[in-house]
Order: C-alpha cells, then structure tokens, then sequence
C-alpha cells in the first residue's frame, strides 16, 4: 500500500461507516462505539465523544467506549478526563495494554513522568513486544536524562519494526 493509499484509507472507512450506518443512537453499544471511532478518524471529537456516552449509557461495563473516549479526549486535549476513562478501562479489563499506554500519553502530557513512565512499564508488562510502548518510555527516559534506558528502549522497539525508533537511534543514539 503506497503512502498515499495509507493515509487516506481510515478516513475512506470513516466515510463509508458514517454513510451506511448513520448515527448509532438506536443501535448496540457496540455500534455505537464503531459510530464513535469512525467520527474519531475524521477528526470529529465532539460526535465521537458524543456516540461513546450513549454506549456507556447503555452499557455502563463496556471497557471499549472508556477506551475510545479516552482517546478523544485526549485529542481534545482533556487529559484528566482521558485519564479517568483509561483508569475505568483499566479497572474493566486490567491487561489492556493500549489503555495503560495511552494514560501514560496523558500523564506525560500533564508532566507528571512518574506515573507515566509507570504506565508505559505497565503497558510493556502486559504485551512484552508493543512498540509503541518502548518507544514513549525510551523517549520519556531520554527527557529524564536515563541515556542507558532510553537507548536499551529504543533498540527494542526499533527491532520490533519502529521507524520512529529506528530514525530516533540513528540521530539520537550516536551521541
């Protein structure tokens, strides 16, 4: 798939999901929250915020719209209230690896490096091959000046298949 095709393909699923199901409001949580993500693609917080409280509504236990609705507000740039949906996502389903990795995004958005380099440990505990992951922690460790533990991080997560991790080592390493 060439780049092009990469970029425009969730925003085309996007557009195709809001076309054939149109709001979800009389649908599953399930639905709802697929309603969500695709307003999510398209960069629509608001309506994808929107799609996951009527999910959480409906279903107060379902760990995916916590999940989802954390991420929008983390868009938006609510980072307490994205860290209060990954923590019920968390209190949900305790080995979601993405949920863990995703509060450590807000809570190293808010500064407090402690509890996000905690999460990231979390996150990597979970799923011993996740990325992402090492990457945030490695450049977290980096910023606190852990050189050792950053660059350990980042060769894992370069192996793994990170271009981000792979272009970080490359001007970074070195030094």
């Amino acid at each position: 798939m060439n780049m092009l095709s990469r970029l425009f393909f969730p925003v085309i699923v996007a557009l195709v999901s809001v076309f054939f199901f149109g709001t979800a409001e009389a649908g599953s949580p399930k639905k709802m929250v697929k309603q969500g993500e695709a307003y999510y693609a398209l960069g629509r917080f608001n309506e994808a915020v929107a799609e996951f409280n009527l999910a959480i509504a409906e279903d107060s236990r379902y760990q995916q719209a916590y999940y989802a609705r954390g991420k929008a507000f983390y868009e938006q740039q609510k980072f307490r209230e994205a860290i209060a949906d990954y923590d019920k996502a968390i209190e949900l389903k305790n080995d979601c690896a993405r949920a863990f990795y995703h509060r450590g995004l807000a809570w190293e958005a808010l500064q407090e490096y402690t509890r996000a380099a905690a999460d990231y440990d979390s996150a990597i505990a979970v799923r011993h091959e996740y990325e992402k992951a090492l990457f945030a922690r490695g450049a977290l460790r980096y910023k606190l000046d852990d050189r050792s533990g950053a660059l350990d991080d980042m060769k894992r997560a370069a192996a793994l298949g990170s271009t981000k991790a792979s272009e970080w080592l490359a001007e970074e390493g070195t030094r």
